[in-house]
C-alpha cells in the first residue's frame, strides 16, 4: 500500500504534550505525518467542548466511549485506521460501521493499574473521611467502566502495548495470542538534540551530587518510600541535593510526606513545560524512580537520554530500558535499602566509571527513537489492514 493512510488517534484525555498518556499518540501522529500519512484526533475536549472540572460531573455525564462511538459512526468512512486508547471503543466494527483496522492501544495496561490500586487499599486504607468518600465514588465509577477495557481488547483487530509484561498478560491470561504487538515509547530527533545540547560535562554532573525524580507525587510513584531514601542518602553523602520535577502537588505537601522542613538541598517543581526539561536535567548526577507500576516510563527514558544513570524498581516499563543499560540499576520493588545503597554507590563513583555508565545510557537513544518506532508501527498496521 503506497497511498497515504488516513489515521484517527482517539483518546479520553486532552491532546497535550505535557501529559504522558496523550503524549504517545501526539508524538507518533507527528511522525506519521512526516511519513506522508494523514492523522486526525478525537480527544476529551472534542467529546466535551464545554468541560467544567467536577467530580460529580465526571461521575454522571456520558462516558467518553459513548461520545467516541457517535463520532466514529459519523466519520468511519474517512479513516483506514483507528488507533484508540484501551477502553475508548468497546464496540465491534459492525456497531461502529467501520471497515478498516481497529487498534486498541495501551500506555499502561488497565488491569495492572487496577491490581496495584487494590493492593494499596488493602495494605493501607485511607484514614481521612474525605479520602474514603472519594474512593467510594471512584470505586462506583470503576465498576461502571471496568468492562469497557476488556471488551475494547476483545473487539479490536490489533492490540498495541508498550512492554513485554503486558504482551505476556494479554497472550497467556486473556488469551488474545495472535493480535498483540509491543512498541515502546520513544523520543523525537528534535528532543534528542535538545537533551544532547543541554548535557553538562561528566565532571560537572558528578561534582553536583544531584538526585532527580520526575513524576506525579503519589504512592504509585513511591511517595511513601522517599522519606527513608532521602534521609539515608543524605547521611552517607552530606552534600547531596534532591530535585523533584512535575509532582503535581505543592512544595508543602511533598515536604510533609518526606517529614522534612523547607531546606536548601531539596528543590520541588510541581509543574514545568516539557520544553524546559533538558535544562532542568542538565546538571543532574543520578536519576531515581521508585515507581511500582508503569506502562513504559518516559521519566526513565528521558533521564537516560541525558546520560543520567537511573535507579528504578524492577517493574513493567522501566525494565524495558534499564535492562539494556545495566541490570543492577533495577531494584526489587519496595526494597528501599537496596535502592538508596545504589544511589549512594552512583553518587560516589569515580569519574571514569561514571563516564562509561553515562555513555551506555546515551546509547539507548538509538533504540527508542520515534522515527524508527513510527516506521515499524506503520508496517505492522499495513500488514493487519491487508
Amino acid at each position: 500500500m503506497n497511498q497515504p493512510l488516513r489515521i484517527l488517534m482517539l483518546l479520553h484525555m486532552p491532546w497535550e504534550r505535557n501529559l504522558g498518556g496523550s503524549r504517545v499518540q501526539l508524538e507518533l501522529a507527528e511522525e506519521f505525518r512526516e511519513l506522508g500519512h494523514e492523522v486526525e484526533k478525537f480527544d476529551y475536549y472534542d467529546a466535551f467542548p464545554k468541560h467544567t472540572s467536577s467530580r460529580l460531573r465526571e461521575l454522571f455525564c456520558p462516558s467518553f466511549s459513548v461520545k467516541a462511538k457517535d463520532f466514529v459512526q459519523a466519520n468511519a468512512h474517512r479513516f483506514d485506521i483507528i488507533d484508540a486508547h484501551q477502553g475508548n471503543l468497546p464496540f465491534s466494527k459492525q456497531e461502529l460501521g467501520f471497515k478498516g483496522l481497529l487498534v486498541a492501544r495501551s500506555v499502561g495496561l488497565y488491569a495492572f493499574y487496577d491490581e496495584f490500586a487494590k493492593q494499596q487499599n488493602a495494605r493501607k486504607p485511607p484514614e481521612k473521611i474525605k479520602t474514603r468518600l472519594g474512593n467510594l465514588l471512584r470505586s462506583w465509577q470503576h465498576r461502571r467502566e471496568y468492562p469497557l477495557y476488556s471488551r475494547s481488547l476483545q473487539t479490536s483487530d490489533l492490540i498495541n502495548v508498550p512492554n513485554h509484561d503486558e504482551l505476556a498478560y494479554i497472550r497467556d491470561i486473556i488469551g488474545l495470542r495472535n493480535k498483540c504487538v509491543v512498541f515502546p515509547f520513544g523520543l523525537s530527533q528534535q528532543r534528542q538534540k535538545a537533551f544532547t545540547k543541554a548535557i553538562q560535562p561528566v565532571e560537572v554532573r558528578l561534582a553536583n551530587k544531584q538526585v532527580v525524580f520526575i513524576g506525579t507525587w503519589g504512592p504509585r510513584k513511591g511517595s511513601r518510600d522517599w522519606g527513608e531514601i532521602v534521609m539515608r542518602v543524605k547521611k552517607e553523602v552530606p552534600e547531596v541535593r534532591f530535585l523533584f520535577l512535575g509532582t503535581g502537588f505543592s512544595v508543602q505537601k511533598v515536604l510533609e510526606d518526606l517529614n522534612l522542613p523547607a531546606c536548601d538541598w531539596i528543590e520541588i517543581i510541581p509543574r514545568y513545560d516539557s520544553d524546559e526539561l533538558p535544562r532542568l536535567l542538565s546538571r543532574a548526577t543520578v536519576g531515581a524512580f521508585p515507581s511500582y507500576i508503569e506502562g513504559f516510563g518516559f521519566a526513565v527514558l528521558e533521564k537516560l537520554a541525558c546520560g543520567i544513570p537511573t535507579v528504578a524498581y524492577d517493574v513493567p516499563g522501566p525494565r524495558e530500558t534499564l535492562r539494556l543499560v545495566d541490570n543492577s540499576l533495577l531494584i526489587p520493588p519496595g526494597n528501599t535499602e537496596y535502592f538508596f545503597q545504589k544511589l549512594i554507590y552512583l553518587l560516589k563513583m569515580e569519574v571514569e566509571n561514571y563516564e562509561r555508565l553515562s555513555q551506555k545510557c546515551l546509547e539507548i537513544r538509538r533504540v527508542f527513537s520515534w522515527d524508527k518506532i513510527a516506521k515499524e508501527t506503520i508496517k505492522i498496521y499495513i500488514k493487519y489492514l491487508n
